[in-house]
């Protein structure tokens, strides 16, 4: 099974279930724009598909770790992750990172499915 994250809307489902509405992937103009995925820094990450690898808490609390498919065009850009929204700037912690909730983290760790379509 999969989980699947829409790079436009921020919507996070899990087969075909909707398990987090309005996460962001990037930052300011480029935030939730397909347009700019090939942007370092700012774009949402690229599409494609992931391995969700381990968590860390480099990021914060239930940081999890992305690992892009060799398919995937990256534009030279890598160390994606989903993490949680910075407390201090709301809707600024994403560089290309996937921000949603710890509830919807918390599903991710503990899911035995392991793959992250970005579309």
């Amino acid at each position: 099974m999969v989980w699947t994250y829409h790079q436009y809307s921020g919507d996070l489902y899990h087969n075909d279930r909707l398990v987090y509405r309005g996460g962001y992937s990037g930052k300011g103009i480029h935030k939730n724009n397909p347009a700019s995925e090939s942007i370092r820094g700012k774009g949402p990450i690229p599409r494609g598909k992931y391995t969700i690898g381990g968590y860390t808490s480099s990021k914060g609390p239930m940081t999890i770790i992305l690992e892009p498919c060799d398919c995937n065009n990256m534009y030279g850009r890598d160390l994606f992750r989903i993490h949680g929204d910075s407390r201090e700037n709301p809707g600024q912690a994403s560089e290309g990172c996937i921000i949603v909730g710890p509830d919807a983290r918390r599903e991710i760790i503990s899911s035995v499915d392991r793959e992250l379509v970005v579309e």
